[in-house]
């Protein structure tokens, strides 16, 4: 599609509602529009109550149109928009009647991509406004608009202007490098180290906290028949999956949303982990493990009526090398307990040795009788309690996040170029430095928008005298 023809396109969702908006954006936008409405003018930002014509003048609908004069737009160019009555009619057909008016129709995106090449949004804003559309909680989306306003942008130039001074520095002494003192490589040693650091704690926290954008995903693991589909239905509240008082009848994930204090969070609900010859069982097993390595949260079950035995074992130390928050769970805890002070302690201990505890104690629950008012202090909401504090500390924070993994895959990219560096900085090779340093400057901008190299000339000759 040429960049330089009028496009039409369906902004809002499809089915019944009050509003349906068609937006026009290009040169003939205006044209177009008034040819629709048959009227001579439209003012710029000022809304106008008009009837919209099919193509042998017949009222389509009485509707509100805006124009928005480029580069005062959302695009950059001129806007039209069209705010019909909603459902499935009225906009379709003035689409239909604007494409006979020489529009064409807009290809997902293709206003936001419009906008990005007009200079109006750079790509990190771009994302943002996607991530947005798809936000699942009230704290993912004020991350989002951060975002949006130009939080990660900002960002991005004040690394890229500090690569750029170390760059600048380097292009103009790669000639005297054998001449350079301690002091000075000292100096740029440090810049270059302060700024992996920096970097390094934006990864951290966005890999730490990618659930607060993406919604969070919750793992139920243990060995079978402890009671995990039991658990699942019960925070869900409908019976989901299938209960069986045999050992190995979730033989797959079993996944369930639910909202959680306004954030979205799904739950898994994995085949039992043990060692097993049935090779479908196996593959279940498989899954269940790659759930657990992916999982935000996980609730690890465990059986106080059994004592524990070597697949209970097995998966303690399969905890100890995760990094998600970790809830440690005794389900059937109405019934008698079979677990020893030793095991009571190991447990203990495997809960205070991991990265990240959800609780720091042992949560006792019956997921069958936890509803009878008997066992209310065994209800499964002790869980959801659990759960929910999680994600209020995880969502707390103004600390800059990155919202896509194409971006965590450019910072990477980054951190990745500047350990290059620095090993090429203490070696006293400065033309691999300026490499390196160079790789970085392209992966880190790539985050919004291209490095010019015209900005490093200007870095390099900002410091002579004026009328040098």
């Amino acid at each position: 599609m040429q960049l330089d023809s009028t496009i039409v396109g369906i902004s809002t969702a499809s089915g019944l509602g009050a509003i349906a908006i068609v937006r026009l954006s290009g040169a003939r936008a205006l044209e177009i529009a008034l040819a629709l409405s048959h009227r001579t003018a439209l003012a710029p930002r000022h809304a106008t109550l008009s009837y919209v014509y099919d193509g042998s003048a017949k009222p389509i609908d009485q509707a509100i149109l805006l124009y928005f004069k480029a580069p005062r737009s959302y695009s950059g160019e001129d806007i039209c928009e069209i705010h019909c009555h909603g459902g499935a009619v009225c906009a379709r057909l003035v689409v239909e009647r604007a494409l006979e008016l020489g529009a064409v129709c807009a290809r997902s995106g293709e206003f936001t991509k419009r906008a990005f090449l007009n200079g109006r949004i750079d790509l990190a804003q771009a994302q943002a406004i996607a991530g947005l559309i798809n936000a699942q909680s009230a704290s993912s989306a004020q991350i989002l608009v951060r975002q949006l306003q130009g939080e990660v942008s900002a960002f991005v130039e004040q690394v890229r202007e500090r690569l750029i001074e170390l760059l600048a520095y380097s292009e103009a002494n790669i000639d005297y490098s054998e001449d350079l003192d301690e002091d000075t490589t000292l100096a740029m040693s440090t810049k270059l180290e302060s700024l992996r650091h920096t970097l390094q704690v934006v990864q951290r926290d966005s890999t730490h906290r990618a659930g607060a954008i993406e919604g969070f995903r919750l793992c139920i693991v243990g060995k079978p028949n402890v009671g995990k589909s039991s658990l699942l239905n019960a925070l869900v509240a409908f019976d989901r999956a299938i209960i069986s008082p045999l050992a190995g009848t979730t033989r797959d994930t079993i996944e369930e949303s639910l909202y959680i204090h306004g954030t979205l969070v799904r739950l898994i609900d994995t085949a039992g982990i043990r060692h097993s010859e049935d090779s479908i069982e196996q593959r279940g097993i498989e899954r269940s493990i790659a759930a657990m390595e992916s999982s935000n949260i996980i609730i690890a079950l465990f059986d106080s009526s059994r004592a524990l035995d070597s697949e209970d074992y097995a998966i303690l130390d399969r905890l100890k090398a995760q990094g998600a928050h970790t809830l440690i769970v005794l389900n059937k805890s109405d019934m008698p307990s079979a677990l020893d002070s030793q095991s009571h302690a190991l447990l203990m201990r495997t809960l205070h040795a991991l990265p990240h505890q959800a609780s720091p104690s042992l949560l006792e629950i019956s997921s069958k009788c936890g509803k009878d008012e008997a066992f209310a202090h065994l209800s499964p909401h002790k869980v959801l309690d659990a759960i929910a504090k999680v994600l209020e500390g995880t969502q707390q924070g103004d600390a800059l996040l990155l919202s896509s993994g194409y971006q965590l895959t450019q910072i990477n990219a980054t951190l990745d170029a500047l350990l290059q560096a620095a090993q090429k900085l203490q070696s006293g090779e400065l033309e691999l430095f300026s490499y390196h340093i160079n790789e970085a400057i392209a992966a880190i901008s790539a985050i919004s928008k291209p490095y010019e190299y015209t900005q490093m000339l200007d870095a390099m000759f900002g410091s002579f005298c004026l009328g040098k």
